[in-house]
């Protein structure tokens, strides 16, 4: 088997090495980013550091439907109104066992 030696120029090898790399991440979906419709993100220590529990904790949460996860790439994003809104509805929780004696 013989092979082909091919001589670029160092710019055409960079170009064809760029449109490789964008396909590629064109098809794994590895470029996309999150809509702007929904605001800011928060990753998922920012939402353990908000919400003051484990990773664990939120593996449990994201499986029971609580919050929703946005899976961009390899990384997990929330929704930062989401995770505001699960705050305080937590926070009106804890307040309203306080007033009924129960905390």
């Amino acid at each position: 088997m013989t092979g082909s030696f091919v001589m670029l120029q160092m710019d055409d090898l960079r170009q064809v090495v760029t449109e490789i790399v964008e396909e590629v991440c064109t098809k794994r979906g590895l470029n996309e980013k999150p809509s702007n419709d929904e605001g800011e993100w928060l990753t998922r220590e920012e939402v353990c550091d908000k919400l003051h529990i484990t990773f664990t904790t939120l593996w449990r949460k994201e499986n029971e439907g609580v919050i929703k996860k946005h899976k961009i790439g390899r990384r997990n994003l929330y929704s930062k109104r989401e995770v505001e809104e699960l705050f305080s509805s937590a926070m009106n929780a804890d307040n309203a066992d306080v007033k009924q004696g129960k905390g």
